[in-house]
């Protein structure tokens, strides 16, 4: 039987859709699909990567900031001396007395007690959530104790306000709360301070 051209032209048709078909469905259709899997796989990696790349920056971070606040942990406690050294402090004020030519005339410490915000008898706080019947927390001891001491010194005007700059600028926090001056015989002045000062609580082993 002789084709006409008609039917080799439909029938090559017939073969270029076949092929183009079976290229779409064997090798150009599953290509794309790992290609959109591959992509999304991509993106799904590089999403993870930002997400540890943002992590390990704020980890940098918080240990800085860790860091930092530990060192003012240190330089905190470096101003607080332990209770046994009391005596130490004392004898510093002496020589800091001695160094500006001022007369110590009285150097009383008072007796450790708490600070005023966790003193016996405080309210405690509420408990969470305001629940009735729910036992409020205990408040948190605070990790240093506070003595008063009353200072009473003689001297001139520049040895008193010298020695009273010492006293600011002194190597363990001490806080002025009182001050009264009182005119001797000319030059001299005569002072006396109440001031608090802190201590860290000696630790049971």
């Amino acid at each position: 039987m002789r084709i006409g051209g008609r039917e080799r032209l439909l029938i090559s048709l017939l073969v270029s859709v076949a092929l183009i078909a079976g290229f779409y469905f064997f090798f150009y259709g599953p290509l794309t699909v790992k290609r959109d899997a591959r992509q999304a796989h991509l993106q799904t990696r590089q999403a993870e990567q930002a997400r540890l790349e943002q992590l390990v920056a704020e980890r940098e971070q918080l240990e800085q900031e860790y860091a930092a606040r530990q060192q003012r942990i240190q330089a905190i406690e470096a101003k607080l001396p332990p209770a046994r050294e009391i005596p130490t402090l004392l004898r510093q004020m002496q020589a800091v007395a001695a160094e500006t030519g001022v007369k110590l005339t009285l150097l009383r410490p008072g007796a450790l007690e708490a600070p005023s915000g966790s003193l016996p008898g405080a309210a405690p706080p509420p408990a969470p959530g305001g629940q009735p019947g729910a036992q409020p927390a205990a408040p948190a001891a605070p990790p240093y104790q506070l003595f008063k001491l009353e200072l009473g010194f003689e001297g001139s005007y520049d040895k008193a306000l010298t020695f009273l700059r010492r006293l600011e600028n002194f190597p363990r926090f001490i806080a002025i709360t009182q001050m009264a001056l009182a005119i001797q015989e000319l030059p001299t002045l005569r002072l006396g301070v109440t001031s608090n000062t802190f201590v860290l609580p000696e630790r049971t082993p």
